[in-house]
């Protein structure tokens, strides 16, 4: 029993030493799939406010929310959402990212987007 918990732990300590040099790039994954999941709801709600407006209007609206908000989104959000990540520790990122993209497919199921 004990050699399977100390394979277990050396597992846990390798993967999560090994995912700690892709943790900002693992961040911006998960940050632009939460962008994505919202970002028809954002889009919906802009385009509701400005539809009475001229074509001009309307279009810069769009480009400002969607290159810049959404940009601005994922460019200030990774590295929180990297800091979070690592909150447990090396040796618990593996099942943190299991357990963050377990969230963001339930997320996405409750949103019928599955």
């Amino acid at each position: 029993m004990d050699s399977i918990l100390h394979f277990l732990n050396t597992l846990q300590l390798d993967t999560g030493q090994w995912l700690l040099g892709y943790v900002n790039n693992i961040a911006m994954l998960l940050t632009v799939c939460l962008v994505s999941l919202y970002a028809n709801d954002v889009i919906k709600l802009t385009k509701s406010t400005v539809t009475r407006y001229n074509f001009v209007i309307r279009v810069l609206c769009f480009v400002l929310i969607t290159a810049f908000g959404f940009g601005f989104i994922v460019v200030w959000l990774s590295p929180l959402i990297a800091k979070g990540l690592l909150f447990f520790g090396k040796k618990w990122l593996t099942a943190t990212l299991i357990v963050a993209f377990f969230i963001l497919g339930t997320i996405a199921d409750k949103k019928n987007q599955l």
